[in-house]
Parts: structure tokens; C-alpha cells; sequence
């Protein structure tokens, strides 16, 4: 053999640094759509986008998988162009739009929506929800224990005993006692028909619903106000919050929580909120206490 074919001949050598060099290209690649999709993200749903847990780990296993079928493609393909190479890279073509596609829709519901309800314009704001508060408000004192435990229910208006509950239940009684609206009732038909606009198969692995306890959920209430078109702009300003109007929130960063907003103030000018936090249904000045996720207002 002449030198000419012996220099062709790949070496241990060459196969390792084109497999660097493809490796490298593939985790620049990788980290370029990264940070392009979290730009996408925080400018359509702002930065509880991506502190969301429902945002970002779909996001994150998305991207695991899609790195996995990268890299995979690279080592195959330094072999030699095959059938199984072919193959690999259709996969992951399919699985990057799969993964773009699904990570923008769990964002913020973006799976099929109703069409959007009238919210209250600001001139009858103030008054729309008093009902609601005065619901919520006769809660406090009755409600008097936290308990997360699952329990079935009866449907619908189904109700575990008033004397405890979580954050939820306050905001399902109110609206069963001020408007006879059943939470229960509608966020189960909704998630019968639109199962994945929720995320209860991302969050706790649910094949279906639940009407024992799907409405208990805050992240699950979020999303049907969402899709009815109830939800408002998320601003720090006291002078959008009005009485009636519920708020969705993360405790520390991650724990989810609702709470409706009083017609009463505090001395700086604060609108109170009617919660459960942890010690039953409680009027305080909390408002601005933890990360607002959601404003949303009943017409």
C-alpha cells in the first residue's frame, strides 16, 4: 500500500477529533436554541414563564432528549451515512419542532382555547365583585384548618367539610355562594374536553381528570380563567386590583396559591386578600407579599 492510501485511511486520532469537533458544534447549537426559546418565552409570558415548574421542565427534559438524539446522530454519523443515520436525523428534526411546540403551549395554554369572555371594565370593577368578597369574608372564622388531603367528593358541588380546605376551596365556595358558579363542575367538563391545555398529566402525571380534585388545584383554576378569557395584565400597581378579582401566585418561588382581592385596605393604601395560607380562611395584607402569576376578573 503507497503512502497516498495509507495517509487516507482514518486514524484513532482523526475519528476522535472529528467526533470533538461534531460534539461541540451539536452543545452550540443546543445552547443557541436554548437561549432563543427562553427569549420567546419571557417575551410572551414574562419571567414567571420560565419560573414556572410547568414551563420549565418540560423545557428541560425536552432538551435532554433532544441533546441525547444529537449527539447520537454525530457518533453514527461519523461512521458512515446509513439507513440508522437517516433515520436518527428525521427523529430529531421532528423532535426539535415537537419540543418547540409543546414547551410554547404549556407556557401559558396555548392548546384549544374558547373564545374569550367580556371582563369588567374598570368603571364597574369596583363593584362587580363585592358579592364575591362578601362570600369569601364570611369564610374567615369558619374555615379554621389548612388540609391538603385528597378526599372524594360528590359531583358536583362536591365540598369536603367547611371547617377546613386549601387556598382553592376558599375561592370555589365564594363562587358557589355569590354567583352559583360550580368550579368543580366546569373545570372538570372543560378538562373532559381539553385535557392537555391543563397541565395535570405534566404536573402529577394524570391520564384524565379528576373531580375530586382537579378544581382544588391552583395551577388547574389558573388555566380554565385563562381559557375563559377572565385573565387581566399582571401589574404591581394597588389601583388595578379591585374587590372580587382573584389572584394567582407562588409562594417562595414555586408553591402555587389563589387568593381573592378585599374592598378593604391596608393604612398604605393596599388592597387585602381573603386566603387560606396555611391557617384557614384569613383577611390580610398579603397582596404584594408573593410572586403574582395571575389577575383574573369575573364579568
Amino acid at each position: 500500500m503507497d503512502d497516498t492510501a495509507r495517509n487516507t485511511k482514518p486514524t484513532k486520532r482523526n475519528r476522535l477529533r472529528a467526533l470533538s469537533i461534531g460534539l461541540a458544534e451539536t452543545a452550540a447549537v443546543v445552547i443557541a436554541v436554548a437561549m432563543l426559546t427562553a427569549m420567546v418565552v419571557v417575551g410572551l409570558f414574562g419571567l414567571e414563564g420560565i419560573a414556572r415548574w410547568n414551563s420549565w421542565k418540560p423545557l428541560l427534559s425536552s432538551a435532554l432528549i433532544y441533546l441525547a438524539f444529537l449527539a447520537l446522530f454525530q457518533i453514527v454519523r461519523l461512521r458512515r451515512r446509513s439507513p440508522l443515520a437517516l433515520a436518527l436525523q428525521s427523529a430529531v428534526a421532528v423532535l426539535a419542532l415537537a419540543a418547540a411546540c409543546h414547551v410554547v403551549a404549556l407556557g401559558k395554554g396555548l392548546y384549544p382555547r374558547r373564545l374569550p369572555s367580556p371582563v369588567s371594565s374598570s368603571s364597574s370593577a369596583a363593584t362587580n365583585g363585592l358579592d364575591i368578597v362578601s362570600a369569601a369574608r364570611s369564610q374567615v372564622g369558619v374555615t379554621v384548618k389548612y388540609d391538603p388531603r385528597y378526599q372524594k367528593l360528590d359531583y358536583p358541588n362536591g365540598d369536603v367539610p367547611r371547617e377546613r380546605g386549601v387556598c382553592c376551596d376558599v375561592v370555589v365556595r365564594a363562587l358557589r355562594d355569590a354567583r352559583g358558579l360550580d368550579l368543580q363542575r366546569l373545570v372538570h367538563e372543560d378538562m373532559k374536553a381539553h385535557f392537555l391545555s391543563y397541565p395535570s398529566l405534566t404536573r402529577w402525571r394524570m391520564l384524565g381528570p379528576d373531580a375530586s380534585i382537579d378544581h382544588r388545584r391552583v395551577l388547574n383554576v389558573e388555566r380554565f380563567f385563562l381559557r375563559s378569557g377572565w385573565s387581566l395584565e399582571v401589574t404591581h400597581d394597588a389601583g388595578n386590583y379591585f374587590p372580587g378579582d382573584i389572584v394567582t401566585c407562588l409562594i417562595g418561588g414555586e408553591l402555587p396559591h389563589i387568593m381573592i382581592v378585599s374592598d378593604r385596605r391596608s393604612d398604605g393604601g393596599t388592597p387585602l386578600v381573603i386566603h387560606n395560607v396555611g391557617s384557614g380562611a384569613r383577611e390580610e395584607d398579603r397582596l404584594f407579599s408573593y410572586v403574582i402569576t395571575g389577575h383574573h376578573r369575573l364579568p
